[in-house]
């Protein structure tokens, strides 16, 4: 499924302008962006939860040559879908 697809079922289901649907999408990928970047926890309950995670710098090994690289300390956002989600993937 894609973002048109998304819109399309919103502006199907509303009875909204799709170009109203894509602004509403948009702004709250804006936020939940926005949220991450400023290093906060979001919860949108009995749906996901997101969470900036960060790693710290590391050495690595290159499996071809075996020269040992150190790699730096990054940041990465880590997800948790709702438990009742993942319920109706598994068919329960």
């Amino acid at each position: 499924m894609t973002k048109s697809d998304i819109i399309n079922k919103i502006a199907d289901r509303t009875g909204l302008p799709k170009t109203s649907c894509e602004s509403v999408i948009d702004i709250f990928a804006d936020e939940i962006k926005n949220c991450l970047v400023t290093g906060d926890k979001l919860i949108i309950k009995g749906f996901i939860g997101f969470e900036v995670s960060e790693r710290p710098e590391r050495e690595g090994r290159n499996p071809k040559t075996g020269e040992v690289s150190t790699f730096p300390a990054v940041k990465s956002v880590k997800c948790k879908i709702s438990r009742s989600i993942k319920d109706a993937v598994n068919g329960k």
